[in-house]
C-alpha cells in the first residue's frame, strides 16, 4: 500500500457518513422544523446539517489534493 493510498483511505474514513445520515433523517422537514433545536445538541437541524456539509467539503478538498500527489512507495 502506498502513502497516497493510505491517505485516501484515511480521508474516506474521516469523512464518514454523517452528512448522508443527517440528510436522510431531516428530509422532507419544513423550514420551521429545520430551525428547531434537535434533541439535546443545543443546535438546530439546519446547523447540524450545515456543519456536516462543511466537514464533507473540507475533507473532499483534501482528498482532491491528495489525488494529485505522485505515487510513492
Amino acid at each position: 500500500m502506498t502513502i497516497k493510498t493510505t491517505l485516501l483511505a484515511a480521508l474516506r474514513q474521516y469523512r464518514g457518513d454523517n452528512l448522508e445520515r443527517a440528510r436522510m433523517a431531516f428530509r422532507g422537514l419544513s423550514p420551521e422544523k429545520m430551525d428547531e433545536q434537535y434533541g439535546e445538541s443545543g443546535m438546530t437541524r439546519r446547523e447540524i446539517l450545515e456543519g456536516y456539509e462543511r466537514h464533507a467539503a473540507e475533507v473532499d478538498s483534501a482528498r482532491m489534493f491528495v489525488e494529485k500527489l505522485p505515487e510513492t512507495p
